[in-house]
């Protein structure tokens, strides 16, 4: 056996589309990329009763985005307006303490 690659994911709950698949991270070694091992991910997803595998991709890494949209994905800052935020500790702490923001 030979590791090629790796994922990091985990699932989410949709209230619209049910139970989804988040892809963290993924690699996938170069000369293994276009074999269809690769898309064991999906797979998973599949096989759990996901509707939707979800992920995040740097607005850099234009090739990985060129892939995705190759493939099928959907942009959702650009269809449909979704922005990701995220609150880092100290803001996490402040608005748990019910401190005003900056």
């Amino acid at each position: 056996h030979t590791i090629i690659g790796y994922a990091l994911y985990f699932f989410t709950y949709s209230t619209w589309k049910g139970r989804n698949i988040y892809m963290e991270d993924l690699y996938v070694m170069p000369e293994f990329r276009a074999h269809p091992c690769a898309c064991f991910l999906l797979q998973i997803g599949l096989e759990k009763g996901c509707t939707q595998m979800k992920f995040s991709v740097l607005d850099w890494n234009q090739p990985a985005i060129d892939f995705y949209l190759r493939e099928g994905a959907v942009d959702l800052t650009a269809s449909e307006g979704w922005h990701v935020f995220r609150f880092e500790a100290e803001a996490m702490r402040r608005l748990a303490l019910g401190q005003a923001g900056d």
